[in-house]
Formats: structure tokens, C-alpha cells, sequence
């Protein structure tokens, strides 16, 4: 009989939480891993931070809609908002650009800042003390490389993306999950040497472990470790003066830890 309490407790108090407003804000940094590479497929340039020195902050809000949300089969619908920005710097292995010397010819430090913005929308259903979810939904991306002072180029990109998530209730009401996702970019495009070049194509994947641990009744601690793998095409050629340039294929592996604090209302 004991057992059978504790079990449904559990239930009753997941059932309550996926029928509230949800906001959650905290901090975000980024282990940066990047790699250009020729039409050769040799490697042009990489740059590469710790998981400290890219940081800044997040937010996500989950709006209940109650009208479209079936109480009776565990079911609920949000629209979901995200925003995040980062700032840090990267250490650059590469060549000057006016120089035709090999890749770690040049080192130096490139400043990075990241924008990302999204809008979704979520369904989640509850199946006796875990929660399964699925979201869709379009978002915009930018990011200013700064390489030196005369060199500044701005990649930004809308997208479309989905994902699918689990959570479960494990020890006190621990919560701990597993994430999925994808992004596919359209109309990508970077800004440099004052001209626009068009990427080919964008896309990128993630698959993220979160937990939460209840503080109070309705505020938690959140965390989130992110594996991030995103794939650019290299642009096309574009005519400068008397010499033609072009964006490489690159690519980025990331590793992203948040950390923050969730608000039901």
C-alpha cells in the first residue's frame, strides 16, 4: 500500500506541473570546436575554446494552452519561446589571409558573439511518472566573427528544427532526460570584405541530457549538458577587385553547459 502512494503522488504531482506556465533564465558557456577546410578538404583554420570562455545568458518560456490541452489522457500544448546570447573569444590556428602560407602559419584571437531566437511549438503527454514531448518550430541565428580589427564576418540564418524529448522522476523528485534535435537553415547567408556571400547548405544536431531538482513548491534548479554538431556548406564565388573569394566548408563541435532556474505559474 505504501508503494502505491508514493507512486501516485509522483503522478499527481507531475500531472500539476505540466499544466502551468513555465519560465526558466540562467547562464550558458560553450566548449568551441571549429574547423575550415578547403575545397581540397584540407584544413584552413580551426579555433577552439574552453568550456569557460564563451559565456552568457538564456531564457525559455512555455505558454499553457489550456483550450487545446486534454486533461483527461495527460496531454498538454505550450507555445515556446527561446533566446540566448554569448559572447567570448577563440583561440585562431590558421594563415593570413593576403599571405599564401600553410594552415599554422598564423595564430591569433578571434572575438565571437552568438545570437539565437526560436519559436516552438510543444506537446507533451504523460505516461505514469515520465513525460514524453515533441516541438517544431522556426528560429534565427547570428554570428559575428571577429578575426581582427579589419576583419569582421556575420553569418545569420532563419531556420526550421524538431525535436523529441523524455523526462522522468527519478529519487525526490529528481527529474533527469534525454533530448534529440535538429535544424535545418534556409536562405543562410555571410557578411564580409562588404560583401554577401550564400552558404550552401546549413544544418546542425543536438543531443542534450537535462536535469532538475526541485527547490520549492514551484521554482526548481535546472542543468543541461549539450553535445552540438552544425555542418556549413561553403558559400558561393564572389568577385572582389582582381581576386575571388569564397566561404569554406566548416564545421562546429560544441559542448554547451546551462545552468538556471525554472518558475511554474
Amino acid at each position: 500500500m505504501r508503494n502505491i502512494i508514493i507512486f501516485a503522488l509522483l503522478t499527481n504531482t507531475l500531472q500539476a506541473e505540466i499544466y502551468e506556465n513555465r519560465l526558466e533564465l540562467g547562464l550558458k558557456t560553450t566548449s568551441y570546436n571549429y574547423t575550415e577546410r578547403d575545397l581540397q578538404g584540407i584544413i584552413i583554420d580551426t579555433e577552439n575554446s574552453k568550456i569557460s570562455e564563451i559565456n552568457g545568458v538564456y531564457g525559455s518560456f512555455d505558454y499553457f494552452f489550456n483550450d487545446y490541452s486534454e486533461k483527461n489522457y495527460d496531454v498538454a500544448y505550450y507555445l515556446n519561446f527561446f533566446g540566448s546570447a554569448q559572447y567570448g573569444e577563440t583561440d585562431y590556428v590558421g594563415s593570413l589571409l593576403e599571405y599564401d602560407l600553410p594552415y599554422g602559419s598564423h595564430t591569433s584571437t578571434t572575438l565571437n558573439t552568438f545570437y539565437e531566437f526560436q519559436a516552438n511549438i510543444k506537446r507533451l503527454s504523460q505516461y505514469n511518472n515520465s513525460a514524453l514531448y515533441f516541438t517544431l518550430g522556426l528560429g534565427y541565428k547570428v554570428w559575428e566573427r571577429e578575426l581582427s580589427s579589419t576583419q569582421l564576418e556575420t553569418y545569420y540564418y532563419p531556420f526550421a528544427q524538431v525535436s523529441i524529448g523524455v523526462e522522468t522522476k527519478i529519487y525526490n523528485n529528481l527529474h533527469v532526460g534525454l533530448e534529440l534535435s535538429g535544424q535545418l537553415a534556409f536562405d543562410a547567408k555571410m557578411d564580409a570584405l562588404n560583401e554577401t556571400f550564400n552558404l550552401g547548405k546549413v544544418y546542425s544536431y543536438k543531443i542534450a541530457a537535462p536535469i532538475k531538482i526541485p527547490m520549492y513548491e514551484k521554482i526548481s534548479f535546472t542543468a543541461k549538458l549539450e553535445y552540438e554538431y552544425a555542418n556549413f556548406e561553403k558559400s558561393d564565388f564572389v568577385q572582389i577587385g582582381n581576386f575571388t573569394y569564397y566561404e569554406p566548408d566548416s564545421e562546429q563541435k560544441n559542448w554547451n553547459l546551462y545552468a538556471g532556474i525554472e518558475f511554474l505559474f
